[in-house]
């Protein structure tokens, strides 16, 4: 094979100078490029993604009218200490749980897999729920104050109320996680029941939110962990639903995942 001169100068010879000058040119151009391939690929192949199929199932809630009529006999003259056990129904909340099942996948625009990892028994990682769908992820960071009392006036909550954005996410021990390349750590949290009661490590609850201030409720998924009715379930998730004043409006949320 035989090289090509290309010949840059007057007397019909190409100057080492302008040679020097052309690869440094060249290696330059390749070094930016690079830097931008290994800057953009990792922020955009490791955010969370919505999730591509979502099957609800049954809905309930405590019913206290069948509870029975509690009574004491009153008898003039006396005085009777009584203890009162009272149960309220939430304004403020949804809870949602059930099952994770998936691959991770190396596949093209066509959704054609060239190699999946992964028969779904073994995944890890978030599950997400926001009332926007435009989450700018590669700003998500843990709920600040203000994004706090934003969200409970959004939810028309007093900070002050027990069952509040604030005094129900009141700790900060959940375990740390990435969110593409953020890591989330000592982030407003909380951890929903194992068996009626709370379990730290189990079910851990996270408050995030991005730039725009838009609210990111996320949980870690604990797959085939025992959750709050006993049985195993793959993910418990809390968000915030304003029933106030008997308002029944009901509030959309879109779900997003990001598996390990």
């Amino acid at each position: 094979m035989t090289a090509m001169t290309i010949d840059n100068s007057d007397d019909g010879t190409m100057t080492t100078s302008a040679k020097d000058d052309g690869a440094r040119r060249l290696f330059l151009v390749l070094g930016i490029l690079g830097l931008l391939l290994l800057s953009f690929l990792p922020s955009t192949l490791a955010l969370p993604v919505p999730a591509t199929g979502l099957t609800p199932g049954a809905s309930s809630r405590r019913n206290l009218t069948t509870s029975d009529n509690m009574n004491v006999s009153a008898v003039a003259g006396n005085v009777t200490q009584i203890d009162i056990l009272g149960i309220s129904i939430t304004t403020s909340w949804q809870g949602f749980y059930g099952n994770i099942s998936g691959n991770i996948i190396l596949a093209d625009a066509s959704n054609n897999s060239f190699y999946e990892w992964g028969n779904g028994t073994s995944i890890t990682g978030e599950v997400f729920a926001s009332r926007a769908t435009d989450i700018v992820w590669n700003t998500i960071n843990c709920s600040n104050s203000t994004q706090i009392a934003q969200e409970e006036a959004y939810l028309n909550q007093s900070a002050g109320a027990s069952d509040s954005v604030s005094n129900t996410f009141n700790e900060t021990d959940h375990t740390p996680f990435l969110v593409g390349l953020r890591n989330m750590h000592d982030c407003p949290s909380t951890n929903v029941f194992t068996s009626g009661s709370k379990v730290n490590g189990n079910w851990d609850q996270i408050l995030l939110a991005d730039t725009a201030n838009k609210t990111v409720y996320t949980t870690i998924i604990d797959r085939g962990t025992q959750g709050f009715d006993g049985r195993m379930w793959d993910f418990q998730l809390l968000v915030g639903e304003n029933g106030k004043n008997g308002d029944t409006a009901t509030m959309t949320y879109y779900f997003f995942t990001e598996l390990g």
